[in-house]
This record gives C-alpha cells, sequence and structure tokens, in this order.
C-alpha cells in the first residue's frame, strides 16, 4: 500500500513535470517566432532603409553628373570667349608692331589661342570636338588672313607694306604648338596638331580627292574648310618658305642687323662664307631649324604638285655662300648638326626653281 502510494505520487509529479516542460518548451516556441517575427519586420525595415538610400544615391549621381555636364559646357563657353578676345587683341597688336621680332612673337601667341591647341581630353573634349575645334579654327584663319594679302600674288621677303608684313609673320608661325597641347599628348599616341599640319593634311586629301581614292564626303572637317581657298594655300606656302629661307640667309652670313636693307640693295652680291665658329651652340642649332623649316615646306608644296617659287635676290645669295669653314668645336654632336646644315643648304641651292 504505501508503495502503491508512492508510485502514484511519483506518477503525479511527472505529469506535472512533463507538463511544466512541454508549457517551457511551448513559451520558448513562442519566444522564437516572436523574435522571427520582430526580425523578419527589422530586415524589411533595413531593406526599405537601403532602398531608400540607393534612391537617394541614384538622385545624387545624377545631380553630379548634371553639374558635371554644367560645369564642362560652362568651361567650353568661356574658353572660346576669352581666346576669341586673345586671338583679336594679338591680331591689332601685330598691326601696332614695326618691328617683324615683334610681329613673329604675336603670331605664334595668335596660333596658340586657338582652342584646338587648348583641348583637354576631359569633359567635351572627345575626339570628334577636338576635329570641331580644328575645322572652326581652320574657317576663321583662312579668312583672316585675307586681310593682310587679299589676293594671291607673291609677296617678298623684304616688303616695306605692313599688311604684307603682317601676313609673312603669320606664315612663318603656322608650325607653332601651344606648351598646354604638347605636355597634355606628351604620353599620348595623338598627334600634335597645328595650322600647318592642317594645311598639310588638306593638300595631301586633295591629292587623294584627285586621284579618286577620297569623295569630298569624307575630306576632313578642316581640310574642307581649308580647300575652298587653295591657291591661298600655296600662296602661305610659298611666302613662308622664302621668307624662312631670308633669315637662314641673314643668319647664316652673319648680317642679323639691318638685313633686309642689305639684301634690297644687293650687298650680299658678293661672296659670302657660313663660319660656324662664330656661332655658339644654340645658335647653330635654330640654323637647323630654319633650313630644316625651308625644306619640310618646299615638300609640302612638291607633294601637292606644285612648283617652287623663290625670290631672285635671295636665291642669288643662297648660292653666293661658300662651303662651312672648318668647326672649332670638338663636341660629335655639333659636328654631326653642322655636316647636315651644309647638306641640306646644297640641297636648296640645287632644286629646280622658279624665280620672282
Amino acid at each position: 500500500m504505501v508503495w502503491d502510494s508512492r508510485l502514484k505520487s511519483l506518477m503525479v509529479l511527472a505529469c506535472v513535470g512533463s507538463l511544466v516542460s512541454a508549457c517551457e518548451v511551448k513559451k520558448n516556441l513562442d519566444d522564437m517566432h516572436k523574435a522571427t517575427v520582430e526580425m523578419s519586420d527589422t530586415t524589411k525595415d533595413m531593406s526599405e532603409t537601403t532602398k531608400r538610400m540607393e534612391e537617394k544615391t541614384s538622385d545624387l549621381d545624377k545631380k553630379s553628373e548634371a553639374l558635371d555636364s554644367k560645369t564642362a559646357e560652362l568651361y567650353d563657353a568661356l574658353r572660346q570667349g576669352n581666346a576669341a578676345i586673345l586671338r583679336k587683341e594679338f591680331l591689332e597688336q601685330m598691326t601696332e608692331a614695326k618691328e617683324m621680332p615683334k610681329k613673329l612673337a604675336l603670331g605664334v601667341k595668335y596660333y596658340w589661342a586657338f582652342e584646338f591647341q587648348l583641348w583637354s581630353m576631359q569633359g567635351l573634349d572627345n575626339d570628334a570636338r577636338r576635329e570641331e575645334l580644328a575645322s572652326s579654327a581652320a574657317r576663321e584663319f583662312i579668312r583672316e588672313i585675307h586681310e593682310y594679302a587679299p589676293n594671291e600674288d607673291f609677296i617678298s621677303p623684304t616688303t616695306d607694306d605692313n599688311k604684307e608684313k603682317n601676313f609673312l609673320a603669320l606664315v612663318t608661325t603656322l608650325h607653332e604648338v601651344n606648351d598646354k597641347q604638347k605636355n597634355r599628348l606628351d604620353k599620348t599616341t595623338i598627334p600634335q596638331m597645328s595650322m600647318l599640319s592642317l594645311i598639310e593634311r588638306a593638300l595631301k586629301e586633295k591629292t587623294l580627292l584627285d586621284q579618286g581614292k577620297l569623295t569630298v564626303e569624307q575630306l576632313s572637317h578642316s581640310s574642307y574648310d581649308l580647300l575652298g581657298f587653295e591657291q591661298k594655300l600655296i600662296q602661305i606656302l610659298q611666302a613662308r618658305h622664302n621668307f624662312i629661307l631670308t633669315m637662314l640667309v641673314a643668319k647664316a652670313s652673319n648680317v642679323d642687323k639691318d638685313w633686309k636693307n642689305k639684301i634690297k640693295l644687293g650687298l650680299l652680291g658678293m661672296k659670302w662664307t657660313l663660319d660656324f665658329s662664330k656661332y655658339n651652340d644654340v645658335e647653330v642649332s635654330e640654323m637647323k631649324r630654319y633650313v630644316k623649316a625651308v625644306l619640310d615646306t618646299r615638300a609640302i608644296l612638291t607633294r601637292a604638285g606644285h612648283d617652287i617659287v623663290v625670290d631672285e635676290t635671295i636665291m642669288k645669295i643662297v648660292k653666293n655662300g661658300q662651303v662651312a669653314k672648318s668647326t672649332k668645336s670638338a663636341n660629335p654632336a655639333r659636328q654631326a648638326t653642322e655636316t647636315e646644315i651644309v647638306n641640306y643648304i646644297n640641297q636648296i641651292r640645287s632644286a629646280q626653281v622658279q624665280l620672282k
């Protein structure tokens, strides 16, 4: 009896324990469910917050892009206006200048102020924009230069006419490239661009056009603008080659001072000798640059199928020059440069030209 009573008590306790345990399990499950629901709600809130953040970020990106676009457009507009003002001022100052060195310096600044020289590879400045800027420059240049030479007559390198002197200054500095363009393109494969390179490209494309290898529609935009004035381009190159040759003669014959009047009076008609010992390394390097520019300009004309026209007095002086004396320099590079100059001068002497 006692044992049965105890057994029943144990069974009751076991049932009560099971019920308590079951209740605790249920409570734990309820708590877990509640936590899961709360976590789900939190995740949902976080998802909505993230979505709102993404939308705000997207809006911010769009606003940033719009700001970049407006900034690029503003820079482009300001550059256009400022560059146009500078070119106008440089040409006005050129007309006021009396001495040729000052006119040449202003010619350099004029070309540096064209927008294609300031092309930056940023903002609106893609490849197509560069060609647009080159075309705009070509249109302006070819019309501006008419102011100084309304017709296509031969212009003497010793002219006293102020407008013609401006013309000579502009054709002589055609090759100038702004330092900004040089620095920006230095580490790229993109070729530098100058007004001379645009003229050279135009004449090359004209040859292809004549050969049926190119159509008018395929011309570069700047070439199209320039080839509407082909005879002016030829006049420009002839004048460039003659004036640089004249500067070379003045330098090589050591009559830099009052060289124009001496040439006019025929005072250089006698024999003269190019004596390299009178010049330092920089002067010799500049002399090489002059003579190479003469030959390069002649090459452009020849490839375009045009004869070389040379001022008769200048050509006479060139032919009266003597073979250079031996150098006093022991520098092999200097000696090589001197040899190149002599070879270049001999090429100029021996070339078939028309005298004017």
